[in-house]
């Protein structure tokens, strides 16, 4: 490369200093032979291989690692540039050498490295990077377009890859934060840390049922002393009551859920991915407690509709039904979803609401709606608040036109309107959780658990 920019140099140079044809010739044949050359030492597009590798699935904000296989292009510098969906943030790209940069690029600019020699033992280039994605849903990588330069990098060669789509979509699905604590924190006696007063109730007759292993946190008067001297390890008393109750969960996905989270890890979640975060981690601990399971999605009409039933497939297919939603612009018709429920779902089950505090024009219809639904099931109002309302009446600022204190005043009536509605829904029957979305899980499998144990 060095050896071209001094030809074209001294090329330039005869042109201006007016000199004799002949050395302008002589150079500008020597650049064309060094062109020609650089033409030839580039192998033909349709030789070389490019595949690409992609997970089938990742969570919601968790990085995953996309990587870029390419042989045939011998030892030349290589150049990948890749369409990737939007709402994807490029985390890091890692060249051949192993060093990560972004470059201050939200694109994260082109892939880079140089192939090995020809007849070497691998002479495949791989180029790493580093995504994760702010959306749920299936996604679609799209082409690839390879740029290979010739050894005096006078030439290069560029190829756009197309790929099939099947082998190049991504399915985006719910994080399940924290599910692993959750999961262990459920099966001990610990679970009132998770956030939730347990109320006292009266009933609820058990029997035993099972032995599992002790778990930190459980009581250890539940623990059998004669499996323990048995067994050399201690363990639990598992109680009848503790199985084969019944679980719906609602998934409002209506205009109210689209409020965003505007910092943080999870920066761009919506209270609607915080609420299948949280509803699906909830199944999972029903799931293995042996409960049946099943979900309602909806906003003005049913999106979704899933007949509760038991076993670890159940939690596959719920994900799966679930991830691609989105909220909606329309405003959720919670009567209508009940509505549906009471018809498709007859028998007395625990029903769990994600969902919001409607308008001071709707609450009575709201709390109207949750009444008919209490003196049938067992019934969980998670009120999901708007993070950014929380933060501007309390005065943080936040980015706008409007001036900070005329922004605290509209959020601190529409705060003391929401307490309203929030006491007008408590005289429904149902139990009503006030919480923010991305601190809504602990509570509400707190809350869950103990309506359960009252049954």
């Amino acid at each position: 490369m060095a050896l071209a920019a001094a030809l074209t140099l001294a090329a330039i140079a005869v042109a201006v200093l007016d000199l004799p044809r002949a050395p302008l010739l002589v150079l500008d044949l020597c650049l064309l032979v060094l062109c020609a050359t650089d033409f030839l030492r580039i192998p033909a597009p349709d030789d070389w291989s490019v595949e690409r590798t992609l997970p089938e699935r990742a969570g919601l904000s968790q990085p995953f690692q996309r990587t870029i296989h390419i042989r045939g292009t011998g030892a030349l510098a290589v150049e990948v540039h890749e369409e990737f969906p939007r709402g994807f943030e490029v985390v890091a790209v890692t060249g051949p050498a192993g060093n990560e940069s972004s470059g201050g690029d939200p694109s994260g600019g082109p892939d880079r490295g140089r192939g090995a020699m020809e007849g070497a033992d691998d002479d495949s280039l791989e180029l790493e990077r580093t995504y994760r994605a702010h959306r749920r849903g299936a996604h679609l990588f799209g082409h690839l377009r390879v740029l290979v330069r010739g050894p005096f990098g006078l030439v290069e060669r560029r190829s756009r890859r197309g790929v099939m789509a099947a082998s190049q979509v991504i399915e985006i699905e719910p994080a399940l934060l924290n599910l692993g604590q959750t999961l262990r924190l459920a099966a001990s006696d610990r679970w009132q840390d998770l956030g939730a007063r347990r109320l006292r109730r009266t009933g609820g007759q058990t029997e035993f049922e099972s032995l599992r292993e002790y778990a930190v946190g459980d009581d250890v008067r539940r623990v059998d002393w004669k499996a323990y001297a048995r067994r050399g390890k201690p363990m639990v008393r598992q109680d009848q009551e503790e199985r084969g109750q019944e679980l719906i969960i609602l998934f409002d996905c209506g205009r109210r859920m689209r409020a965003t989270a505007q910092a943080g890890e999870a920066a761009g979640w919506t209270k609607l991915d915080w609420a299948l975060d949280a509803g699906l981690q909830l199944a999972a601990v029903a799931l293995q407690r042996g409960d049946r399971v099943g979900a309602l999605a909806f906003d003005d009409g049913v999106r979704v509709l899933l007949a509760p039933a038991r076993g670890r497939r159940q939690l596959v297919r719920m994900t799966r039904l679930l991830f691609p939603l989105q909220p909606a612009e329309r405003e959720g018709n919670l009567v209508r979803a009940l509505r549906e429920l009471s018809v498709r779902h007859p028998r007395r089950a625990s029903i769990l609401i994600l969902s919001d505090v409607a308008d001071p024009m709707s609450i009575e219809e709201q709390r109207r709606a949750l009444a008919s639904a209490s003196s049938r099931h067992r019934l969980i109002f998670a009120a999901l608040d708007d993070p950014g309302l929380r933060s501007a009446a309390a005065g943080v600022a936040l980015a706008g036109d409007a001036p900070p204190a005329l922004l605290r005043a509209a959020a601190l009536e529409t705060v003391a309107d929401r307490k309203r509605s929030l006491r007008r829904l408590r005289s429904s029957g149902a139990r009503i959780l006030d919480a923010l979305p991305a601190e809504a899980a602990g509570p509400l499998l707190a809350a869950w658990l103990d309506e359960r144990r009252a049954v």
